[in-house]
C-alpha cells in the first residue's frame, strides 16, 4: 500500500469524530491527498485545532451525529457545496467503554448505543442520497471487539458488532447504485486513550456498590494489563488503510490495520467452546 495518495478526480468526503485520534488524522491526511474534506467535530475548540492544521479544502462542521436536526442541516449545506463532486462518507464517530455490565450505569450504555449505532445510522441515511447519486464510498470504522465478544466489552462490542451488521447489509443493498461499502477494523492506536480508560474505570468502580466492584476485580484488573501490553499502531496508519478503501475500483469488505485487529480476527476462528475456555484460564489462571 502507498504511504501517500494523490486523488486525480473531485472527491468530497465527511469525516464524523474527526476531533481526536483517527478521524483527526484521516481528515488531516485526506485534505493533503486532494479532497474536500468536511470534518465533523463537537466543540468550537476542535474546529479552530482542524481550521490551523489544515488547508482551506477541509471545512470542520460541528454536529454530533445523534442530533437529527443538526444532521439535516448539516447535509444540507454539503450538498450544496459539493456539485460536481464524487461524494463518500467515513463514520468514524464512537465512543468506547469497558466494565463489567453489573457495574456499568445504564446512562452510560445508553449515550454509546445513541453514537455508536444510532449516530451512525442516522448519518448514513441523511447521506445516502448524496452518496447513491454521486456512486460514492461508504467506510464504517469497526474494532476488533466487533469480530469478538470478549469479557469487560459486553456493550462496546455489541455496538461494533453491529457496525459490522450494518454494512454488510448495506454492502449488497446498495450495489445495483454502484455504491461500494466498506469496514476499517482498527487495533489498538497510540493515543491518549489509555488514560482516559483508566480514570474511567476508577469513576466506576466508585459509583458502583463495593461488594459487587470486588466481584469483577480479578477480571477488570487483568484487561487493564492487556490493554497496556497490547501493541498500537499511529493514527494515520488508519487514515492510509481508509485512502486505499476509497480509491481502490474494487475495495475489500473488510481492512484490518494493526496486530491487534489480526490478532482478533484468528482468534475469532476458534470454536466458541475452546475461546471461553481460554479467555476464563487467562484471566483466571
Amino acid at each position: 500500500m502507498k504511504t501517500e495518495t494523490k486523488t486525480n478526480k473531485k472527491q468530497a468526503v465527511l469525516i464524523t469524530g474527526a476531533s481526536t485520534g483517527i478521524g483527526y488524522a484521516t481528515a488531516l491526511y485526506l485534505d493533503k491527498a486532494g479532497y474536500k474534506v468536511y470534518a465533523s467535530v463537537r466543540k468550537e475548540v476542535d474546529k479552530q485545532k482542524l481550521i490551523k492544521a489544515a488547508s482551506s479544502n477541509l471545512t470542520p462542521v460541528i454536529m454530533d451525529v445523534y442530533d437529527e436536526e443538526v444532521v439535516n442541516k448539516a447535509y444540507q449545506q454539503i450538498k450544496t457545496e459539493t456539485e460536481g463532486y464524487t461524494f463518500s462518507l467515513v463514520n468514524n464517530a464512537g465512543v468506547s467503554l469497558n466494565g463489567p455490565l453489573e457495574l456499568i450505569p445504564y446512562s452510560n450504555i445508553k449515550m454509546l448505543l445513541d453514537v455508536n449505532i444510532c449516530g451512525l445510522i442516522l448519518v448514513t441515511k441523511t447521506f445516502l442520497p448524496l452518496i447513491r447519486n454521486k456512486k460514492g464510498r461508504i467506510i464504517n470504522i469497526s474494532s476488533g471487539h466487533g469480530l469478538l465478544a470478549i469479557p469487560d466489552k459486553s456493550v462496546y462490542a455489541a455496538s461494533k458488532f453491529a457496525v459490522q451488521a450494518i454494512s454488510d447489509s448495506l454492502r449488497v443493498e446498495l450495489r445495483p447504485f454502484g455504491v461500494k461499502v466498506s469496514v476499517v477494523v482498527p487495533g489498538k492506536i497510540n493515543t491518549n486513550v489509555l488514560g482516559k480508560i483508566i480514570d474511567e474505570r476508577e469513576k466506576m468502580i466508585d459509583q458502583a456498590q463495593p461488594e459487587t466492584a470486588k466481584l469483577y476485580s480479578t477480571q477488570m484488573e487483568y484487561f487493564d494489563r492487556e490493554v497496556k501490553n497490547l501493541p498500537s499502531i499511529e493514527a494515520v496508519e488508519v487514515a492510509k488503510v481508509i485512502a486505499e478503501s476509497l480509491n481502490n475500483p474494487k475495495p475489500k469488505a473488510q481492512y484490518l490495520a494493526g496486530p491487534g485487529a489480526k490478532k482478533m480476527k484468528i482468534f475469532a476462528r476458534f470454536p466458541r467452546s475452546m475461546r471461553d475456555n481460554m479467555m476464563y484460564k487467562a484471566i483466571y489462571k
